[in-house]
């Protein structure tokens, strides 16, 4: 007795090897999942081939095949993927290495100390050195900014006068003695400028820069700090500074 066997016949069979052995392997994986889907498509085909003596053989093959593949599912060993966390007992991950310098902490800027302002009683301090020149302020000037104070000139209206500039004004002084504009105080004509140089000096507690002794505004001079000096030479040299 001869088999023949066709080749579709073989395809037929290594087909349903390779759909037994996925319907296996879904088991092994997915054993809830495969089991629903199985018992949906057995509800469906019963529909057609429903369970009745005519069909025994038929629901007996696929019974078999089922309880053959849920046996082979269980045989399968399961593997195990390693997490990324796993590591085996006595064996260390080694530490990583941290290729980040540590920054170094930016040193502060000192701060400049804060300048102390005073009051120059600028008509007074011009004859310093004799006859009234404004390079004698400005030496005057020139040396309580070395001392870190910051000057505020206040002049008389006949400051200019004195000089023989009729066209000085408060920006004309400034440019002369170095400072801004706003620094200098030129006092309205036929007013008193020491009346402006100890209020301002009093209300902010400043020193006055004078060899005047106010003796006429005594009580307004009381408690002020008065600095006196005298050019030699072109250098001032200040007394109570």
């Amino acid at each position: 007795m001869e088999w023949a066997v066709t080749v579709t016949e073989i395809l037929t069979y290594i087909v349903l090897a390779l759909a037994f052995i996925g319907y296996v392997t879904c088991l092994s994986r997915l054993f809830w999942v495969t089991v629903l889907v199985t018992a949906g498509l057995v509800f469906y085909c019963s529909r057609s081939f429903p369970f009745v003596p005519e069909n025994t053989i038929t629901w007996g093959i696929v019974g078999g095949v089922g309880a053959a593949a849920l046996l082979a599912a269980f045989l399968t060993p399961q593997q195990v993927v390693p997490s990324q966390n796993s590591r085996p007992k006595g064996q260390n991950h080694p530490k990583k290495v941290s290729k980040r310098r540590k920054r170094t902490p930016a040193k502060a800027k000192p701060r400049a100390p804060q300048q102390r302002e005073v009051v120059i009683d600028g008509t007074n301090v011009m004859y310093w050195d004799g006859e009234p020149d404004l390079r004698t302020l400005r030496h005057v000037v020139d040396k309580l900014r070395s001392k870190n104070l910051l000057p505020f000139v206040f002049f008389d209206a006949s400051a200019r006068h004195h000089l023989g500039d009729r066209s000085l004004n408060a920006k004309g002084f400034a440019m002369a003695l170095g400072l801004k504009q706003n620094r200098v105080r030129v006092c309205p004509a036929q007013t008193d400028a020491d009346a402006f140089i100890l209020s301002y000096a009093k209300e902010n507690n400043l020193p006055v820069v004078s060899n005047d002794r106010f003796g006429d505004r005594a009580a307004q001079v009381k408690g002020l700090k008065l600095i006196k000096g005298v050019v030699a030479n072109g250098k001032p040299i200040l007394h109570g500074l």
